[in-house]
């Protein structure tokens, strides 16, 4: 029986509609924090005096740091609940951004340089942000799944989760070059971590805390390897490499292949890259749950239609063609991404999700490390190349999504 003299809510108050907005609303401010970075970190590294792959590799690092951590956060989140997993992952990242924002400032000033600096942005925006940006997607997820009655409804929740982080890409991206361009490379490193604080309010006023009986003393672990997961984590993670290598190559490939110059390159993939997020965001969160199908075929058709799209973004003169398939490639990924993130959750017990969330994002965040070097070398040897590749991997894929049987069912 509650406590008549505590002002929290009982678990019988608590309306799970607005609890499940909260956390896709968390998980939108904290990316977006991330997201503010995009559109200066080419040229806030060159102020600072830092070479390309200084960068890359510090991105690098915060994908592997992701990879390696994310099963943790989400078994805690089973563990010690939601909402303490989320606090802790933003003031981590509400730390790093801050940190790294002060290391910039010396490098742009020439306070601090050389190996020192280096040192600075790879610890901050490297280490210390990816472990705590790790925590945040696994631990949303864990908590709508759990949460959710049916297929149908992951479907819907994880799909919604996808467009926060989607929308946070387009709205952070856009912001991080108004911000630039209005007050200078630092004004968003200020703001990346005042979002995020917002954020941390939101969580700490407004989320009910999960009851003792919603915990679990020891969360259960699963390896990749576990064969209720494991075809759904091959799969993704193939689509995952041949994403990240089309996102990371088109800046390249659209510069060459019109002759445009550096800032018609940036503002004309901006547009293109931006419809792609769009239309993710739509098919993620609107025409996936619309569908009704389960999460075995979104993630069959969607991989089919990303086969079409990958071809159409094959490198020619075409923009009308390009438009095409940037349209095609965010249906195919917007409808693959929520079977995708459902499929490996229907086989596992209450139990499981934490470590099952946290698995799936440790694939993706393994995608993310290793693709933008990969397609980066393979089209600095031959501009075709990467196209190449990212075609016949996700051929092969599609051929194993129809015929594997756990992805039949």
């Amino acid at each position: 029986m509650p406590d008549p003299r505590s002002n929290k809510p009982t678990q019988s108050s608590i309306d799970p509609g607005a609890q499940a907005n909260l956390v896709v609303g968390i998980v939108f401010l904290a990316f977006m924090g991330q997201m503010i970075l995009n559109p200066i970190i080419a040229p806030l590294s060159r102020q600072m005096g830092l070479r390309e792959w200084h960068i890359g590799a510090t991105i690098s690092l915060a994908a592997i740091v992701l990879a390696s951590l994310s099963a943790y956060w989400g078994r805690a989140s089973q563990r010690v609940g939601a909402k303490r997993v989320l606090a802790a992952g933003l003031v981590i990242a509400i730390i790093a951004l801050s940190a790294f924002g002060i290391v910039s400032y010396l490098g742009m000033n020439q306070v601090v340089g050389g190996v020192g600096l280096v040192f600075g942005v790879v610890i901050t925006r490297g280490l210390l942000y990816g472990g705590g940006i790790s925590a945040i997607a696994p631990t949303a997820q864990a908590h709508l799944v759990t949460h959710a009655a049916s297929e149908n409804g992951r479907v819907k929740a994880l799909g919604m989760i996808g467009a926060a982080q989607g929308m946070a890409s387009i709205v952070g991206g856009v912001t991080g070059g108004v911000l630039a361009a209005a007050g200078g490379l630092l004004l968003p490193l200020v703001v990346m971590p005042v979002v995020m604080v917002i954020g941390l309010v939101v969580l700490l006023v407004s989320f009910a805390p999960q009851s003792r009986g919603q915990l679990f003393a020891k969360p259960q672990r699963i390896r990749f390897t576990d064969p209720r997961v494991a075809p759904w984590l091959a799969t993704g993670l193939v689509m995952f490499l041949v994403f990240s290598s089309v996102a990371t190559i088109f800046g390249f490939t659209v510069q060459d292949r019109f002759a445009l110059s550096a800032t018609a390159t940036a503002g004309i993939s901006a547009i293109y890259l931006t419809i792609i997020g769009v239309t993710m965001i739509i098919a993620q969160a609107v025409i996936a749950p619309k569908t009704g199908w389960g999460a075995a075929k979104l993630l069959r058709t969607g991989l089919a239609i990303t086969l079409v799209a990958t071809v159409l973004i094959w490198p020619t003169s075409s923009h009308a063609l390009l438009v095409v398939g940037c349209i095609v490639l965010g249906v195919g990924m917007g409808l693959a991404m929520p079977g995708y993130n459902t499929g490996p959750t229907l086989k596992m017990s209450a139990d499981e999700q934490g470590a099952v969330a946290g698995i799936i994002n440790a694939n993706n965040g393994l995608a993310y490390a290793i693709a933008p070097l990969a397609s980066t070398a393979l089209y600095g040897w031959n501009p075709l190349a990467p196209f190449a590749v990212c075609i016949a991997l996700i051929a092969v894929v599609v051929i194993y999504a129809h015929t594997a049987p756990a992805l039949r069912q």
